[in-house]
């Protein structure tokens, strides 16, 4: 895998210690940890508003930072773009002023190109006052593209949006990421919204990063395990529509997959069209497994797969099940014993279509020109 970012810093503030040797990945990166751990500060040495005490920083080849040679890039010079959880938007400017606001028209990105991207045409000549508050984070994120930056870091983005605001603001930064392979970084204390976004994680605390990988591979790491543990353990999958269908009302979403019988059975509005995307989201808790496939249920959902690894927390079990994507399932210690479950068998997995939501994200995110 690519790295877009080589860094090794020592930061300390009062008793706070920041001391971090990491690569990050090219890509969607989300950094998750308690707070106070140091994400935001992490983000705000990357941009030059915070100096390290020691080390160096070396973003996309260039070098920010190096103590020892003392090279200190400015904050102007970076081209980090920086997106706060507020937006920082001028109240008494048009949003249009505030969108145009630092743009230089040697830009890679032009201006209609991001109105166009972030579907914000219609607010241009409003005040940020009269515009919602995922509006607002979308002029935001715009006003920083119009920079074009070396990446787009977002610090708590979805913290002052309600769960209806944050969930459609993801699917523009998938379209900002594909359009431009600009590299995406977002500090989140919300699980869930990063990985909506991204399976490619960071965990921090006090000040280090304790691990990094997939939320898989770091649910059960027992250093960032923990961690992830604090919070509901959720399946988050991105799929691709092979065919579409319609089986007693539902939406039957075939995707591709080594079980061709294998189906998502949703309820929802807006009819789907085949390769379009979805992000599917489950609890692993709303998920019982079957030896077979059951037929007098109210579960409509039943996906076949192989048992792929069986961890245990405490009580808890969790079977990571390959139904043609990795589904994390929650089940007791005694239905473990009772079913015999062991890895490589295979199993029906069962759930009813209400526990699954749903985010569209279209048939092609990469918008052609």
């Amino acid at each position: 895998m690519s790295v877009t970012a080589d860094i090794d810093i020592k930061y300390r503030r009062g008793s706070f210690l920041l001391q971090m040797r990491i690569a990050i990945p090219d890509g969607i990166v989300g950094f998750f940890g308690p707070s106070g751990s140091g994400k935001s500060s992490l983000l705000k040495l990357l941009a030059g508003i915070e100096q390290p005490d020691e080390g160096q920083i070396l973003v996309r080849g260039r070098q920010f930072y190096n103590c020892a040679s003392k090279i200190n890039v400015p904050v102007r010079k970076r081209k980090m773009g920086l997106v706060f959880q507020e937006g920082r938007l001028f109240p008494h400017m048009t949003i249009r002023k505030n969108l145009l606001y630092g743009y230089k028209p040697t830009s890679s990105i032009s201006f209609q190109e991001v109105v166009a991207l972030l579907e914000i045409e219609g607010l241009l000549e409003k005040k940020p006052d009269q515009c919602s508050g995922g509006e607002r984070q979308r002029v935001a994120i715009g006003r920083m593209l119009l920079n074009s930056p070396e990446v787009l870091m977002l610090d708590e983005p979805f913290s002052s949006l309600d769960q209806r605001l944050r969930r459609n603001i993801i699917p523009y930064l998938i379209r900002i990421h594909e359009k431009y392979s600009l590299p995406i970084w977002v500090v989140s204390h919300d699980i869930g919204d990063l990985l909506m976004l991204t399976d490619q994680l960071m965990v921090i605390d006090c000040g280090q990063v304790i691990g990094s990988g997939s939320y898989l591979d770091l649910l059960f790491d027992p250093i960032a395990g923990p961690i992830l543990q604090r919070e509901e353990e959720i399946n988050a999958v991105r799929l691709r529509a092979q065919s579409i269908d319609v089986l007693n009302g539902l939406t039957a979403f075939y995707y591709y997959s080594d079980y061709p019988a294998n189906c998502l059975l949703i309820d929802m509005e807006k009819q789907l069209m085949p390769d379009e995307q979805i992000i599917v989201s489950i609890p692993p808790q709303s998920i019982s497994l079957s030896p077979e496939r059951v037929d007098s249920i109210s579960a409509r959902n039943q996906l076949q797969g192989e048992i792929i690894s069986i961890k245990e927390i405490g009580r808890k079990v969790f079977c990571q099940v390959n139904v043609g994507f990795p589904l994390l399932v929650e089940i007791t210690c005694s239905s473990k014993a009772r079913l015999a479950l062991k890895e490589g068998a295979q199993v029906f997995c069962l759930f009813k279509s209400i526990s699954v939501k749903i985010l569209p994200l279209g048939k092609s995110l990469v918008l052609r020109d």
